[in-house]
């Protein structure tokens, strides 16, 4: 083939074809693992380092200093029991037992704290930064970095990375789960398919969000396999000869199907009987259009319940029948994993076979029965305000990127589009909203930006002029908004100097940009701007265009910097919280409180042998469950029903201010050392009534954008936060030792 090639022609081809079979041989020869090649990464190894102990030392600062937020409270308390010995049981109310079987393990391991509760949350946040990595052929290589680097600064993955509840585990199971998807779809290994078992059974055993992202990739997995499985269908092909795609849908169909049965009870009422017992606050109840039975909430009721156990019988024959026409060496094996997984975590290590029954029908049963309370109200557009508050970056990108993706993008980038959407749409329209669950939505959104940025940065290499473009946008993205809220502010900006100099430089920084990206032919330029998209076709211009959309996502990083430092480390919003991110917050008094205690325990040598009273009115009584945890001597009662006949047992005493002056008169051998404001929450009135009109109509007025820019610069609400205040008094005969509450009193406001 060579013979009829000139020397140095035949020299080079050989070269060539040598190159390739070089190439060929090293894909050949990949270790068949999930990792890239880690060896000739070159600088991206360092970048991700670099990025992964920016994120570690980001979730492990100041871990233990903002109080344990109500919810932790709940997690760190129970986890606490079953380290000490004290039995663990599932219930719904408390979502999967993952968390408390690591959270104990984590207190066993290294002791109890308000840190080490949040430990093992940081180190998954952490973990979660680093998976992009595997999917860098996917994502590209400076698309993988940038989600890395959203995945790190993103305030919602931040805040919730340093808080002890499940959304941050979901997030690195549904990010892992996204990463063995798509590699088995490449190259199908048993050991994926082990990893995506064992993956799926922690979720399951994690939140019940997991149902919804078994829906999400499900149906991505079904429109990949919907050929093979119709030629199935209609027997022209055997289900064990399923393409990759299928083999995942089979098994994780086959395995979550018996957990799926409770989802009937969405019929319920269609058929008269009760599969899913409505929670006893729906206030459809009280309507008379539901009725409730006398069984736990999402548990089946009368003859409901030979209805779920038929069901059930007949889904496990379906999963098992279907497993092994697919596979029937493998499927026993996977099965026996995901059982395995799914049994010991519910049943408390088989010490609560209850749990067997609270998770097999109890998660889905009371998560449905959940949909008509709507507990904590917010309206379907929560999180549309919590995105535009704190994940402005991921869903700029996102949106305007997404969009490019679906028309022009890959199968992977359409699947990641298809899976923000879905979530966000799915999680709108559930009953309950909860500001923890942006980690849910914003997860997508992060990759789906990060392809979007990774494609700007190619596209922006392959000219010199995208750092012209780059300085612009960064100049515009300054400029602009800087113009609009000095406009905003000004009552009269025919006097401030600061807007019309903003404006000045906008137009300055147009025009230098538009002179560089038209290579410095300004009268050429303006007369091929007449012929819009000739101009876009040279070289040079989309790649200016390109560093100019990075410009402006690097104010908008800068931007979100800020509102992620604001939102997990600064003590004002600790100690007087306006966070959206804020549901139902421990006031940071709390821990002040529990300082004082344990100073005086300490100084009066009574140590943990100090009697303790806290009253329970008003929720004060939780918080106090897991701080006082360690203390021998802790009563606990409602004030409100049995108010004080008689001075209280006890060396301090913890009540509501709510009920302080009805008990002022048992007290009086006690001092009052300080007040707490011992739980807060956002108000949620100040965005409940939102509609469309109202929200053009506002948009015409200066007042209703001084209002949103108050709240995004200075957190400045426009009414109080809720909140719950309680007092400290401690018996006469220590309070020389209370010296230690000077904290209490300063933030209690004495």
């Amino acid at each position: 083939m060579l013979a009829g090639l000139t020397s140095r022609a035949r020299a080079r081809t050989l070269r060539l074809a040598l190159a390739s079979k070089a190439r060929v041989g090293s894909l050949r020869g990949a270790p068949a693992s999930l990792t890239l090649a880690w060896r000739g990464a070159g600088w991206e190894k360092w970048a991700y380092a670099a990025i992964l102990a920016v994120a570690l030392g980001t979730r492990l600062w100041d871990l233990g200093g903002r109080s344990l937020h109500y919810d932790e409270i709940l997690h760190a308390w129970y986890a606490w029991r079953f380290a000490e010995g004290l039995g663990y049981s599932h219930t719904p109310v408390t979502h999967g037992p993952f968390l408390f079987h690591a959270a104990a393990a984590t207190f066993a391991l290294v002791g109890s704290s308000d840190v080490t509760a949040r430990l093992l949350p940081a180190l998954f946040g952490t973990a979660l930064v680093g998976l992009p990595y595997f999917l860098r052929k996917e994502l590209g290589r400076y698309g993988a970095l940038a989600a890395a680097v959203l995945l790190t600064v993103s305030p919602s993955m931040l805040y919730f990375s340093r808080f002890i509840r499940n959304d941050i585990f979901m997030a690195v199971w549904a990010l892992s789960l996204l990463i063995v998807m798509w590699r088995y779809m490449e190259r199908p290994r048993t050991a994926l398919l082990i990893a995506w078992v064992v993956l799926w059974a922690l979720a399951f055993t994690t939140k019940e969000s997991a149902y919804l992202l078994a829906g999400s990739f499900g149906l991505f997995l079904l429109g990949a396999a919907a050929p093979p499985i119709w030629r199935w269908v209609r027997g022209r092909a055997r289900l064990s000869d399923m393409t990759p795609a299928g083999d995942l849908l089979i098994v994780l169909g086959t395995l979550s199907l018996p957990l799926l049965v409770p989802a009937a009870g969405l019929l319920q009422r269609f058929v008269g009987i009760t599969l899913v017992n409505p929670d006893g606050n729906d206030p459809r109840i009280a309507s008379g259009e539901i009725v409730r039975a006398a069984a736990e909430t999402g548990a089946p009721a009368g003859g409901g319940l030979y209805i779920a156990a038929f069901l059930v019988a007949v889904a496990v024959v379906i999963s098992v029948s279907v497993g092994m026409w697919w596979d029937r060496r493998r499927w026993p094996l996977l099965a026996a994993i995901f059982v395995g997984i799914w049994l010991t975590l519910f049943t408390s290590v088989f010490s609560n076979w209850q749990g067997f029954f609270t998770g097999f029908w109890g998660s889905l049963g009371y998560w449905i029965a959940q949909q008509g309370v709507e507990r904590a109200g917010q309206p379907w557009y929560y999180y549309f305000i919590g995105l535009s508050v704190y994940e402005f970056l991921p869903v700029a990108a996102g949106v305007v990127g997404g969009a490019y993706l679906l028309v022009r993008g890959r199968a992977f980038d359409r699947l990641l589009v298809g899976w923000a959407a879905l979530t966000l749409t799915v999680f709108s329209l559930a009953g309950e909203r909860m500001p923890w669950l942006l980690v849910g939505v914003t997860l997508p959104l992060i990759l789906v930006a990060g392809r979007v940025a990774g494609l700007l940065v190619e596209s922006a290499v392959r000219s010199r002029y995208a750092p012209a473009g780059f300085v612009g946008g960064a100049g515009l993205g300054v400029l602009g908004p800087f113009a609009a809220v000095r406009a905003i502010r000004a009552d009269d900006l025919t006097s401030d100097v600061g807007f019309w100099l903003a404006v000045a430089g906008s137009g300055v920084v147009l025009a230098a940009a538009l002179v560089v990206a038209l290579r410095l032919r300004p009268a050429p330029a303006l007369a091929a701007a007449a012929r819009f998209l000739g101009v876009l076709q040279q070289p040079h211009v989309l790649p200016t265009l390109a560093g100019a959309a990075l410009g402006l996502l690097a104010v908008l990083l800068a931007m979100t910097l800020f509102v992620g430092w604001r939102a997990t480390y600064d003590y004002a919003g600790f100690e007087r919280p306006t966070e959206l991110l804020v549901y139902s917050q421990t006031g940071q008094e709390t821990s002040y409180a529990a300082e004082c205690i344990n100073g005086i325990a300490e100084a009066s040598g009574k140590g943990r042998d100090l009697r303790l009273f806290s009253g329970e009115s008003d929720n004060f009584a939780w918080q106090w469950r897991w701080y006082l945890r360690d203390y021998a001597n802790v009563e606990y009662r409602f004030l409100h029903e049995t108010p004080f006949t008689e001075p209280p047992d006890a060396d301090v005493v913890l009540i509501s201010q709510s009920v302080e002056a009805a008990n002022r008169e048992q007290l009086s051998g006690f001092t009052r050392v300080g007040e707490m404001h011992h739980l807060w929450w956002f108000p949620n009135a100040a965005y409940a009534d939102l509609t469309p009109l109202g929200v053009l109509d506002a948009a015409l007025t200066k007042e209703s954008w001084r209002t949103v820019t108050d709240y995004f610069f200075s957190r400045q609400l426009n009414r109080d936060m809720y909140q719950s205040t309680g007092v400290v008094y401690v018996a006469n005969d220590l309070a020389g030792f209370a010296g230690g509450c000077t904290a209490l009193r300063a933030a209690g406001g004495l």
